[in-house]
């Protein structure tokens, strides 16, 4: 399978979003799509991403997920957890510093 360049997808994500919403189709430029893109693609991470922006290894992650239930997001077998997600269980979770 071939993959596509950056303005292809941006080309094709744009087609999608403005067959979605036609109101769109004035103000979604290009490089608004990319930003888009680029920003969406951040935001999910994979079990080591996850582990590290949470700073741990991937062992105590994985032990989390299970025993703390953090809401992960599987499609064909490929599972991602949100940076919100991660902010909103490590909120829950830790215990608050001394200032």
């Amino acid at each position: 399978m071939e993959l596509l360049d950056e303005d292809k997808l941006a080309k094709f994500v744009r087609s999608i979003v403005i067959e979605m919403k036609p109101e769109l189709k004035s103000n979604l430029n290009s490089a608004d799509v990319k930003k888009m893109i680029e920003a969406s693609s951040r935001e999910w991470l994979n079990v080591g991403q996850s582990a590290n922006y949470l700073g741990v290894s991937t062992t105590t992650f994985r032990e989390w997920r299970k025993k703390y239930k953090i809401p992960s997001y599987t499609i064909e077998g490929i599972t991602r957890w949100s940076k919100s997600d991660l902010d909103a269980f490590w909120k829950r979770r830790g215990v608050e510093g001394y200032l």
